[in-house]
């Protein structure tokens, strides 16, 4: 399984090569930043659930989630350990 430095290096590239986004660290707020607007998120959960096999409830998602790259890689983290102790 992948660490969180892992994921979060591989969540900071895609968003750098699918939407173009310059991020200056990976607890730079991309949110406030404008990187994820709603077609953004939209498409960074489908990549999630697509590439790393995850099946993310929309109930239980807090916007602080995806609030930063390290944020998005503690949430696949979390994620990944769910579906591995089911």
């Amino acid at each position: 399984m992948l660490c969180e430095e892992d994921l979060a290096t591989e969540v900071q590239a895609w968003l750098r090569e699918k939407l173009l986004a310059v991020i200056e660290s990976q607890e730079m707020d991309l949110l406030a930043a404008g990187i994820l607007d709603s077609l953004a998120l939209v498409q960074l959960l489908l990549y999630l659930e697509q590439h790393f096999g995850l099946k993310i409830v929309m109930e239980q998602l807090d916007i602080e989630d995806l609030r930063s790259v390290r944020s998005i890689a503690r949430l696949v983290a979390r994620e990944k350990r769910a579906v591995a102790a089911a």
